[in-house]
C-alpha cells in the first residue's frame, strides 16, 4: 500500500532485508565462512540493489518515506554492529593478527576514523557489559544514540550504572537523545556526589589555552575551560558582539567570527559588559541529598547546563554569580544576591594588605591570586575586605578542600 500510494518502487520488504534476522546456529568460529558472514553479504547486496533504483519522478512524499525507512534500517543495523563488535572485543579477536587495540584494528581495516572507532568500541563494550541495556537496544526500545550517551557518562561508574540501569533505561525510552544527555549529566553529578570535590579540582586545574602561530602569523587557538569559566566567557563575548543585521550588502558574520572579534576587543583593553550568571540548585543538593529527578540538573548554570556543585562553590569565590534555590521543578525557595566581584579599589586594598597569597610559605604575588571568600557566598558571606583574602589558585583549591573536610567532620559528629 505504501509503494502504491507514493509511487515507491523499493518496497518495505526490500529495505527490511538490510538487517538480517539473526545469526544462524551453524555459525562457527575461525576461518570458515559463517552464516553471519553470509548475512553481511546479503546486507551489502540489498544496499547495492537499492543504490541503482531509478528515483526519477518520485514525489516528495515517496522520497520522505524512503529516508525514514532507510534510517530505521540503519538504526537496526547499527544495533547489530554494536552487538557484534562487543562480542568481538570481548574475545579479543582483534589481537589475532597482532593489532595492539580494537580501535587500531578498526581504523586500519574498516572505513572508519580512529575517533569513530573509539566511540564504537566504547559503546559496544557498554552493551556487552550490561545485559538489560543490550536487550533494550536489540528490541529497538532505545537507540544507538542513547547507548553512546550512556557509555560516555558511565566511564568509571559502571557499578553504579548497574544499580540504576532500569531507571536510566526508562528515561532513555521516554526522552530523545539530546534530553537523555542532560538526564545522564545529572545522573553523573549525583553519582559523583561523594568524590565530587576531587573531580572538581581536576576540572578546574585542567584548564588551558594554547595559541599556535603559522609562518604567516595566523593564530590557531586550542583550549579547555571549566564550566563556570566557559559560561562566563561565552556570555561576555556574545554580549559584546551580538548578531549582525542584514543590510543586503555584506553577509552577516557567523557566531564564531563575532566571538573572535569580541576576544580581540577584550585583549585590546575594552571593558567587558556586565553579565549575570545564575546557578540554579535544588534544596536537596544544597543539603547533600542529590535530587532523584533525572530531567532537571541538581546544580546547573542557567542557560548553559549542569555543573558540579563543588566546581560552582570554588569558582564563585572570585566571580559574579547569583544563586536560585529550588524545591522540585518549579518552586523557587530563595533568590540569592548577585555575588559581586571586587571593584578596583577593593582589589588594590587587598593586594596592599595581603601582599600576595596568604598561605604560609607561598610567595605568589597578588596579581596571580584569587580573592577567596572566608565565609562563602552560599553561606551569605559578604564581599568586603574583612571576609576576603588572597590565595593563589593552588592554595585557593587547597582551602576549599580543608573547608570540605571540616564540613564532613561536622556532619559525622
Amino acid at each position: 500500500m505504501l509503494a502504491a500510494a507514493f509511487h515507491f518502487p523499493v518496497c518495505r520488504s526490500e529495505i527490511q532485508r538490510l538487517v538480517p534476522v539473526g545469526p544462524d546456529p551453524r555459525c562457527v568460529r575461525g576461518g570458515v565462512m559463517s552464516s553471519a558472514q553470509g548475512s553481511a553479504r546479503q546486507v551489502r547486496e540489498a544496499v547495492d540493489a537499492a543504490m541503482v533504483v531509478d528515483r526519477a519522478g518520485w514525489s516528495g512524499a515517496a522520497r520522505s518515506a524512503e529516508v525514514v525507512e532507510l534510517l530505521a534500517a540503519r538504526e537496526r543495523l547499527d544495533a547489530l554492529v554494536h552487538a557484534a563488535v562487543g562480542e568481538w572485543d570481548r574475545d579479543a579477536a582483534w589481537a589475532l593478527d597482532g593489532s595492539v587495540s580494537p580501535v587500531a584494528w578498526l581504523a586500519h581495516r574498516t572505513p572508519v576514523t580512529r575517533q569513530d572507532a573509539a566511540t564504537l568500541v566504547r559503546s559496544a563494550r557498554h552493551v556487552a557489559r550490561h545485559e538489560v541495556t543490550a536487550k533494550a537496544l536489540g528490541a529497538g526500545d532505545i537507540s544507538v544514540a542513547h547507548v553512546q550517551v550512556a557509555a560516555r557518562a558511565v566511564k568509571h561508574r559502571e557499578d553504579l550504572y548497574e544499580q540504576h540501569e532500569d531507571v536510566l533505561l526508562d528515561a532513555a525510552r521516554a526522552l530523545d537523545p539530546s534530553a537523555f544527555r542532560a538526564a545522564m549529566a545529572h545522573w553523573r553529578r549525583c553519582a559523583d556526589a561523594v568524590d565530587d570535590h576531587d573531580r572538581a579540582v581536576k576540572e578546574i586545574t585542567g584548564s588551558y589555552l594554547d595559541i599556535v602561530s603559522t609562518f604567516e602569523g595566523v593564530g590557531h587557538l586550542d583550549g579547555r575551560l571549566d564550566a563556570v569559566s566557559t559560561a562566563t566567557l561565552v556570555r561576555v563575548l556574545d554580549r559584546m558582539e551580538p548578531p549582525d543585521g542584514f543590510d543586503g550588502i555584506a553577509a552577516p558574520r557567523t557566531r564564531a567570527q563575532r566571538r573572535a572579534d569580541a576576544l580581540v576587543r577584550l585583549a585590546s583593553g575594552e571593558r567587558p559588559p556586565p553579565i549575570n550568571l545564575d546557578i540554579t540548585v535544588d534544596i536537596d543538593t544544597l543539603a547533600g541529598r542529590p535530587s532523584p529527578d533525572l530531567e532537571h540538573g541538581c546544580c546547573e548554570i542557567a542557560g548553559s547546563g549542569p555543573v558540579s556543585p563543588a566546581v560552582a562553590a570554588m569558582l564563585a569565590c572570585d566571580a559574579a554569580i547569583g544563586r536560585v534555590m529550588m524545591r522540585g521543578r518549579s518552586e523557587v525557595l530563595d533568590v540569592g544576591r548577585q555575588t559581586r566581584m571586587l571593584n578596583r579599589a577593593q582589589r588594590r586594598a587587598l593586594g596592599i594588605r595581603d601582599g600576595g597569597c596568604v598561605e604560609p610559605g607561598c610567595t605568589a604575588p597578588a596579581e596571580w591570586c584569587d580573592a577567596h571568600h572566608i565565609v562563602h557566598w552560599t553561606a551569605h558571606g559578604p564581599t568586603n575586605l574583612a571576609n576576603l583574602e588572597l590565595r593563589c589558585r593552588r592554595h585557593h583549591i587547597l582551602q576549599h578542600q580543608r573547608d570540605l573536610q571540616a564540613a564532613l567532620a561536622r556532619r559525622q559528629e
